[in-house]
């Protein structure tokens, strides 16, 4: 029964490593729902409960019960990947940022056929066979695929950031109001985005040398704080606008 109970906290342990909290892994989109059709991913601790109670039938019942929970994990696993690489694919990119998400991509597809490959293992192991995959793929996944998922997730917020957009909005107020008392405020204006500019490029150099994800956060973050700042100020900016342009001729 020890022998037992230690295996039963390795699978456990692989359960909530790989699939996280409990309701994080309900299907939340139409697609996620049609990815996790093939295998339940909302998971409880009622399912370690019939590993055990599988356990009081026999060595067959208990490893039968074993290689379905390990199954649903790692299916889940996998699926959790898919779901990534497609958020990540459906965004459309051009020159180095396209670069940097077919190598995410790439990544993810190794991350795919790692799972594919543990859940080869089962069909053919025994008691200690499926505590051994538990073991593996938790290893594995807190040392790949756990900084992977961070990095994709930095990208996909670093690559949706609105630069563009506010470095058109400077283009209109600077066009819309080429007035003298808007030209301090233009100024500093123009220099949060030069700093948004240049902490946008050290994100994307971050990114593309794939640092630990914490590093890349942190740029991505500053970036996008002065994004804000910039966005704040051209609002100010445009609110003067407003005062300043001549009231229309009142009817008679």
């Amino acid at each position: 029964m020890k022998i037992f109970r230690t295996g039963i906290l390795v699978v456990f342990a692989s359960f909530l490593a790989l699939v996280g909290p409990v309701a994080s892994f309900a299907p939340k989109t139409a697609r996620a729902a049609a990815s996790a059709s093939a295998a339940n991913c909302t998971m409880t601790p009622a399912d370690l409960s019939a590993v055990a109670a599988a356990a009081a039938q026999g060595l067959q019942a208990e490893l039968a019960a074993r290689k379905a929970l390990l199954t649903r994990v790692i299916t889940c696993a996998e699926h959790d990947a898919r779901t990534s690489q497609a958020n990540l694919n459906a965004m459309n990119l051009t020159g180095d940022a396209a670069n940097i998400q077919s190598q995410l991509s790439g990544k993810l597809d190794d991350a795919i056929n790692y799972y594919n490959l543990e859940l080869g293992k089962l069909s053919q192991a025994g008691i200690a066979g499926t505590q051994a995959v538990a073991r593996e793929t938790l290893s594995w996944r807190q040392g790949n695929y756990d900084p992977l998922a961070a990095q994709v997730s930095n990208f996909i917020l670093w690559a949706g950031n609105r630069l563009n957009q506010v470095k058109g909005l400077a283009s209109f107020v600077d066009q819309a109001a080429p007035n003298p008392e808007l030209e301090g405020d233009l100024a500093t204006a123009e220099s949060l985005i030069q700093t948004a500019q240049n902490e946008n490029a050290s994100a994307e150099t971050a990114l593309a040398q794939f640092v630990p994800p914490d590093q890349s956060l942190t740029l991505i973050q500053q970036s996008l704080q002065s994004l804000a700042d910039a966005y704040q100020k051209f609002s100010d900016i445009s609110a003067t606008v407003q005062t300043l342009l001549p009231s229309a001729p009142s009817g008679s």
